[in-house]
């Protein structure tokens, strides 16, 4: 029976070099903080305008849809959350950086 030896793992751990150039902490995969934080609060105002939406339909008499009203709310809410706890760990690395000594 042949066994396949283990092959090295490549790419984990290397930082792109235009990355230390431009001063960003950019890993070679091409996320950033700064995309997780947009796209995630893109994520917040587009869930924001659909329960606005809703809210007018039913205000206005074109939807008694009120399941889905509420359905809409939670995930406005879940996605409020998040950009808050993304906002809190910035600030709080942000602040630990500050406390560092030089």
């Amino acid at each position: 029976m042949f066994i396949k030896p283990i092959q090295p793992i490549t790419g984990i751990d290397k930082i792109n070099d235009t990355s230390k150039i431009s001063g960003t902490n950019e890993k070679s995969n091409g996320v950033s903080f700064k995309s997780i934080f947009n796209n995630a609060l893109d994520n917040y105002i587009d869930a924001e305008n659909k329960v606005d939406e809703d809210i007018y339909k039913l205000a206005v008499g074109e939807s008694d849809d009120v399941h889905n009203l509420m359905i809409n709310t939670q995930k406005a809410e879940l996605s409020l959350d998040l950009v808050i706890q993304l906002r809190n760990k910035a600030l709080d690395a942000y602040n630990e950086i500050m406390r560092m000594g030089v």
